[in-house]
């Protein structure tokens, strides 16, 4: 057996992430004595256009002279609060958002100024869109990340996302297979389980990644949740062969690039520890295994796969044959392409801004009447969010502020409307918080002293179902910035507005 051999075919298999802006010295040694082909980034690595383009020069000139092929620099940027660069370049509205406008080729608009912005710092393979139906009303980690519940819409909005990137000429890659939406657990923390039938599975979750596999999408993610219908031993579908290589290869006829979902999730890493983990994906079918955190977990993985190989624990055959794979789509990879001026532009600002502008919608009325107009007496009611799970990138802000600011009258907390003289009307912000039963109490109660509230989702209109009919109810989709700006906007026009605008 030939040790040197197999670190240069199993090196392409992983993808490893690594804290900071530059290259710390021992993810550059972990490329040279491992042979790791392929690099993920995260906020933490971006700093500015500068600074990420001379990071991604770096990765490649690196892992190209040490392997002898380019690398995969791969990265989240599925839009909206799940956005690498948000803070840097143009900010997006998220999935949910784009379904609400209706119109399918915002997600072609939205999914080419990604792949602009990320091929012009040289970033060449998008782990986005996300292909999972939103279905369980109490999924914490999907949420606004999907297009839709209904698998058709998801299906034809993540298709358009999909010939967005490839255009500005990024890899897609689907995820989270075969779903995610109809989970409540965030399996960066435990296990789901998805207790559907075959049958329902093939109606639902199936459908987008089905039309993205027809449609010759270059990768699939797949998801840490446990399917029985299809893998009685219950394990998660990452590690599952019976789903991996059963399902999505030889039923489905993938023939693209399989990659996991960060293999240091608990809901893989509780059951076997992430090295055996990671041995176990790719003997599933996986093709790339992420391992997100550091050098070390890297090369902790990489000894792990070097002792099974040569112990027999596995197939020499698949092996080579995902090697392949991976070699040939790298040889089809373009290089950078524009420059700054395709990196947040101020055309690519407008249209992300137009399309948040049109998803913000009244989704119920008491009795269909028009919204209540804000004024200088108007109260806005919030607290700052948090982000929905771990694959968001949180970032603080105060939503309920934002617009008194923008638009006059006063912000307040919850407990600050007690005894308070009464407003002629009340703007209330809801995010994922740990303070939200007391926004929401804060809501009724005013809706109580007969005041006209406006209830705002800045997340999913779940939250909204636990306030009464007598509140108007209006989706604004994400907790940041752009959605914030859309909601006064909108807001704004409704109060210059002369006539009545009906439901």
């Amino acid at each position: 057996m030939n040790r040197d051999k197999w670190i240069h075919t199993l090196g392409q298999r992983l993808s490893v992430g690594f804290d900071g802006y530059d290259l710390p010295n021992e993810y550059a040694e972990l490329v040279k004595r491992y042979q790791v082909g392929n690099a993920i980034l995260f906020r933490r690595n971006v700093k500015d256009y500068d600074q990420l383009g001379a990071l991604c020069q770096r990765l490649h000139d690196l892992m190209l002279s040490e392997t002898g092929m380019k690398p995969f620099i791969m990265i989240d940027e599925e839009c909206g609060s799940v956005s690498r660069l948000a803070h840097v370049a143009a900010p997006t509205p998220c999935a949910m958002a784009i379904g609400a406008t209706g119109d399918e080729e915002n997600a072609y608009r939205i999914g080419k100024i990604v792949g602009e912005e990320l091929r012009s710092v040289g970033v060449n393979f998008n782990l986005a869109p996300v292909l999972d139906c939103s279905t369980h009303p109490d999924n914490a980690v999907m949420t606004n990340r999907c297009f839709s519940r209904d698998p058709e819409t998801t299906a034809r909005f993540g298709l358009r996302y999909i010939q967005g990137l490839r255009d500005a000429g990024v890899l897609a890659c689907g995820k989270h297979f075969p779903g995610h939406g109809d989970t409540a657990v965030d399996s960066h923390l435990a296990l789901p389980v998805v207790e559907k039938s075959m049958d329902e599975v093939r109606k639902c979750e199936l459908v987008s990644f089905s039309a993205a596999i027809r449609a010759g999408i270059d990768a699939i993610m797949s998801a840490h949740v446990v399917f029985p219908a299809m893998e009685p031993e219950r394990i998660p579908s990452t590690v599952s062969r019976r789903v991996i290589t059963g399902l999505l290869r030889n039923e489905l006829g993938f023939d693209g690039i399989v990659v996991s979902d960060g293999m240091e999730m608990n809901a893989v890493k509780a059951l076997f520890g992430m090295e055996e983990g990671v041995r176990r994906a790719l003997c599933a079918g996986v093709d790339v295994a992420l391992v997100c955190h550091s050098p070390a977990q890297g090369q902790a993985a990489m000894e792990h796969l070097i002792q099974s190989v040569t112990e027999g624990r596995m197939d020499e055959g698949e092996c080579q044959a995902s090697f392949d794979r991976i070699r040939r789509k790298k040889e089809s990879l373009p290089g950078p392409a524009g420059g700054r001026e395709m990196f947040g532009s101020p055309e690519q600002r407008e249209t992300a801004r137009r399309i948040m502008d049109q998803s913000i919608r009244v989704l119920s009325a008491p009795d269909g009447r028009p919204l209540p107009r804000v004024d200088e007496n108007t109260l806005y009611v919030g607290v700052p969010g948090l982000a929905a799970s771990q694959a968001n990138d949180f970032v603080p802000l105060d939503a309920a502020k934002r617009l008194s600011d923008a638009l006059g009258g006063r912000c307040a907390r919850p407990e600050d409307i007690q005894g308070a003289s009464l407003p002629s009307c009340a703007v209330v912000t809801l995010s994922r918080s740990q303070r939200m039963e007391e926004v929401l109490a804060a809501a009724r109660a005013l809706d109580g002293a007969g005041v006209p509230v406006i209830a705002v989702s800045m997340h999913t209109p779940r939250c909204l179902e636990a306030l009464p009919d007598s509140v108007w109810k209006v989706g604004a989709w994400q907790h940041d910035l752009l959605s914030a700006d859309a909601l006064a906007r909108f807001l704004k026009s409704q109060a210059d507005h002369k006539e009545d605008i009906r439901i």
